[in-house]
């Protein structure tokens, strides 16, 4: 074979455009990214929309179009970002639609407002109040009740079939927290008629190093003191699980703490809603201080 100056045979930076857009593609996004740095052919095929098309899920034209405000970006790529890095409110400020970094796959908030929940309605038990710099604009907080329960549903069509998920409760502690240590709550989540799963979980405990994760600097906003402490110290079951680290300081990105509450897999989306449930209705004690934002549905790393 003649080497000279020419270009060797079967260089892979000579396949057409679209062709390497279409192999990126079958690939991730994070491959995308690393891909556009080997070539100039490969920064263009790796940056085209063609190939962010392909990440996207197949409905998000949809999905954007129930949007509260319109959704500016210049390309696929941006787009795809965007919704990672910035989630989107939809239906009305109620939910929330993102996407998965690495998968490309949906995820979902429900915001308090759009959850089911007991005495919700009623200011002697339970209080909504502005959150600034929140993905919802308001959260509830716990006045007094001895009977906590909430409950939200989403369809399994909205969510990314052949997926696993997630459950998460979004939430704080005031200053004034107390009863939320034991008897621990016990979520529940169940998919069309079955029920896939079942916890016990626990927002308060009595390790002082475990509820230094539930401390910081948060906004105060009338009576509530959030973050400065955890109130009434409890005695809980060991085996409850304890609120879960976004980052090693023990806060999500926005500021808000979470707690597992379960998960399921959804097949292809025709199983009728994902139920899900958090609740502690057999002490019969009087519980106060959870500040509530939401529940997230997000895929299983």
């Amino acid at each position: 074979m003649e080497s000279g100056g020419a270009t060797a045979v079967g260089d892979i930076n000579q396949l057409p455009e679209d062709c390497l857009s279409h192999v990126i593609s079958l690939t991730s996004s994070r491959d995308a990214c690393a891909s556009s740095a080997v070539s100039t052919a490969f920064r263009s095929a790796a940056d085209s929309d063609d190939t962010w098309q392909r990440f996207l899920p197949p409905d998000y034209l949809y999905m954007l179009s129930r949007a509260v405000a319109p959704v500016e970006y210049t390309s696929k790529k941006e787009l795809f970002f965007r919704l990672c890095d910035h989630p989107v409110l939809i239906d009305g400020g109620k939910l929330s639609f993102g996407l998965d970094r690495w998968s490309g796959k949906k995820s979902f908030m429900v915001s308090a407002r759009a959850l089911w929940i007991v005495w919700g309605s009623d200011e002697r038990y339970w209080s909504w109040m502005p959150v600034p710099d929140s993905r919802f604009s308001e959260a509830i907080g716990l006045i007094d009740v001895c009977w906590l329960e909430i409950r939200g549903k989403i369809s399994t069509k909205m969510l990314s079939p052949q997926t696993a998920y997630t459950v998460y409760l979004i939430f704080k502690l005031a200053d004034t927290a107390r009863g939320l240590g034991t008897p621990p709550q016990e979520t529940a989540i169940t998919v069309g008629e079955e029920a896939v799963s079942r916890k016990s979980v626990c927002l308060q405990h009595d390790d002082r190093g475990r509820r230094r994760l539930l401390r910081g600097q948060f906004r105060m906003w009338g009576g509530w003191g959030v973050g400065a402490g955890m109130g009434m110290a409890n005695e809980v079951d060991e085996d409850a699980a304890l609120p879960q680290k976004w980052e090693s300081e023990g806060e999500r990105d926005d500021g808000w703490m979470e707690i597992e509450m379960g998960g399921f897999y959804n097949s292809n989306g025709e199983d009728g809603d994902v139920e899900m449930s958090f609740m502690e209705v057999k002490g019969g004690h009087w519980k106060r201080g959870l500040i509530l934002h939401g529940i997230e549905i997000r895929p299983k790393h």
